[in-house]
């Protein structure tokens, strides 16, 4: 016997395309009681949240290859675990879990009822863990891509005692990667933020200001006259400081960044962004540069999304949640997201009637 689970999901063919919602199905053999038959490897997810992140639209307009296929959209979830392959043994039926799924590139995305879930594919595994029991589904959908994004800008970095420059610090990234610097023992935490998200940067563990509404450079080398930065964590984009690194960070420190020299949310500064990051990069690694370039991309398989769980479950991190859209509403949030405004993430709510 089988079963055909019939699910709706967001789709687009290219970037030029209207998004839209899709039917799709699977179809399980079952046992003697009726249970789904999955791969052995894989996971079903039934998908209660997903969450939208600018990077989820910059993709769905830079995407033109393959044109007939039905891109998913999304990477952020969370949801109830409705069946497992027999080889999967962390986690069963009936556990809530979220996590970061590639989404482009499996062509499914976490905007869909179901999420099938592949954990030995050798393109690009799907973090997912347990949600911690003092988040909800809705909290739990909103933290994986920007949590995990600042776990890897301060990975494998000492940290403690040490005196760092975060530009962008009231962004979604911004916000967490204030938090764990403050969690693990960063001395002086300089953020770069408008004089409205002052107080909220300084809760989260900010010990300095750079107001970016005014001179931000003036402001920047008047806070190195004693002590350069040991790292500097750039979450904004912009590359003002290259000409005064030597002044402003530390011989041999680090300057890693997520979005490259371009400021800004549009297409053209992601891709002239990225290609000089990419250069400068390179120069880094060569060891052309006198200190340590990276342009920090978060990527599945990596790992980190048990820690990043202890962080959550700890009670230190904060978790931040703008709007939440109806399953039929993700173009006016994608329209909202791309204003800037977004005060935290805006999260997809997927009902069971869809």
């Amino acid at each position: 016997m089988s079963k055909e689970i019939v699910y709706k999901r967001w789709s687009f063919r290219n970037g030029c395309s209207p998004l839209k919602i899709i039917q799709d199905k699977f179809t399980f053999p079952t046992d003697a009681q009726g249970n789904l038959i999955i791969p052995k490897d894989n996971i079903l997810v039934r998908v209660h949240y997903a969450s939208l992140n600018p990077v989820d639209g910059k993709q769905y307009h830079v995407t033109y290859f393959p044109p007939f296929t039905n891109h998913g959209i999304g990477k952020d979830f969370s949801g109830e675990v409705v069946a497992v392959g027999e080889n999967i043994t962390k986690f069963q039926t009936g556990d809530l879990v979220q996590g970061l799924h590639p989404g482009m590139i499996t062509q499914d995305g976490t905007f869909s009822d179901y999420l099938l879930i592949n954990t030995k594919s050798c393109h690009y595994k799907t973090e997912i863990a347990k949600v911690p029991k003092n988040t909800n589904l809705e909290q739990a959908a909103a933290w994986p891509l920007v949590l995990g994004t600042a776990m890897l800008l301060i990975d494998k970095l000492p940290l403690k005692n040490k005196k760092v420059l975060v530009l962008g610090g009231a962004t979604s990234v911004g916000r967490y990667l204030t938090q764990l610097l403050s969690i693990e023992g960063a001395d002086e935490i300089f953020v770069s933020c408008s004089p409205r998200s002052e107080d909220l940067v300084k809760e989260l563990g900010a010990t300095g200001i750079i107001n970016y509404r005014e001179n931000t450079l003036n402001q920047i080398l008047e806070n190195v006259k004693d002590k350069p930065f040991d790292y500097i964590f750039d979450c904004w984009g912009g590359s003002e400081l290259f000409p005064h690194i030597s002044e402003v960070l530390v011989k041999g420190g680090t300057y890693n960044t997520i979005v490259g020299d371009a400021a800004g949310s549009s297409l053209a500064p992601m891709i002239f962004g990225t290609a000089k990051a990419i250069i400068r990069s390179i120069g880094s690694y060569f060891s052309l540069l006198g200190y340590s370039y990276n342009y920090v991309l978060v990527f599945s398989g990596h790992g980190w999304i048990d820690k990043a769980q202890e962080y959550v479950a700890s009670g230190k991190v904060k978790i931040f949640v703008d709007k939440v859209y109806d399953f039929e509403e993700l173009p006016q949030a994608i329209e909202y997201i791309d204003t800037g405004r977004a005060q935290g993430k805006l999260i997809i709510e997927v009902k069971e009637d869809n």
